[in-house]
């Protein structure tokens, strides 16, 4: 990521949440509304908190098991230094574009080989989707018994989501698994190269290629440890179920009774599938839309914009901040050496 697009981000996201939150506000009894936002039980919204919190946990903990398994040194710490630096800047750039790049940076200043680091936040990116996508079969099997109610307009939405994922998982196996796409990509980049204005190009795409093979070599290792696989789709699934739960916290928070949380668990799933439709940092906009539309009738009676403003708050905006100052002090502190130890070369 360039300088420039980091600060226009960090200018642009504050300015959008904003601009989200007075929409939110917007015509309500804003008395009221900070009101039932003072009355929340605290004990109700630590509980949600910690859901939120075991999101980056689970992801880090994913990084290193699967860092570890190539025969790296990474500790938990390295781990969630992973995990937080993803989380903070895709949250602030568009469709999520920032993180992943940032991770392989961290990754390869603590000496892990890219192919590696891409490998590691493949399995853990197409783990995540998946457990995602299993859970939105299960909310659309919902809809179809007639067990959840939506409006024609949320209905498109999660519709249209959910075919957006599936495109999205399939397109990560096909990345992981199809050698002749891989092939393809390879070789647009390096036509690519050959025509840019860059010093020793034949070098580079020979790079490339070392790099691809690298990839195959780690791909043909974790083909031979399903069991990590396992591990890795099992706290993926935890990891979700958990943030998955936050709304359910933040309505026993606020005060309300009278739904289950499996209603309120699958409402949070299609939440999730309508927004995969905009391109916006952290889904900011469709999230509080969509949340309005889908949980204004599990809430009866608090104020809308007050559970919007909390379970966001607890669900996105604590993450954010979390992530960006543990971020920052965790790539601040002293480096750790993620060389692979001799196994490596028996391993890749």
């Amino acid at each position: 990521m360039e300088k420039k697009s980091f600060k226009k981000y960090i200018i642009l996201f504050p300015v959008l949440a904003a601009v989200v939150i007075f929409v939110v506000l917007k015509g309500t009894d804003i008395q009221s509304v900070l009101e039932a936002m003072r009355q929340a039980d605290h004990k109700w919204l630590l509980v949600g908190i910690l859901l939120a919190a075991s999101f980056n946990v689970a992801e880090g903990v994913n990084l290193m098991h699967v860092l570890q398994s190539f025969g790296y040194k990474i500790s938990f710490t390295q781990g969630m230094k992973y995990a937080y630096i993803g989380y903070f800047f895709s949250s602030i750039t568009p469709s999520a574009t920032g993180g992943q790049p940032l991770q392989l940076y961290a990754m390869n200043k603590d000496d892990i080989h890219v192919a590696h680091g891409t490998l590691a936040i493949l399995v853990e990116v197409t783990s995540f989707q998946l457990a995602t996508f299993v859970l939105e079969n299960i909310a659309a099997a919902g809809v179809l018994l007639g067990k959840i109610h939506l409006s024609r307009m949320m209905l498109i939405l999660g519709a249209l989501g959910y075919v957006m994922n599936f495109i999205f998982i399939a397109a990560l196996m096909v990345v992981i698994l199809s050698e002749k796409l891989k092939e393809k990509i390879v070789g647009g980049i390096q036509w690519l190269l050959r025509r840019l204005p860059i010093k020793n190009k034949e070098n580079a795409c020979g790079k490339l290629n070392g790099v691809l093979h690298d990839f195959e070599d780690c791909k043909s290792f974790l083909k031979k440890d399903p069991g990590l696989a396992g591990r890795v789709i099992v706290i993926s699934f935890i990891q979700v179920i958990c943030w998955f739960s936050v709304p359910w916290a933040v309505y026993h928070a606020m005060g309300e009774s009278g739904s289950s949380y499996i209603v309120i668990f699958l409402h949070q799933i299609i939440l999730y599938m309508t927004t995969a439709l905009l391109p916006f940092p952290g889904a900011e906009g469709i999230s509080e839309f969509s949340f309005v539309k889908l949980f204004a009738k599990i809430f009866e009676t608090t104020p809308v914009a007050a559970v919007v403003l909390v379970n966001r708050g607890i669900s996105f905006y604590f993450l954010l901040v979390l992530s960006g100052i543990l971020g920052v002090l965790l790539g601040r502190g002293k480096k750790h050496s993620g060389k692979a130890m001799e196994m490596y070369s028996e391993k890749c």
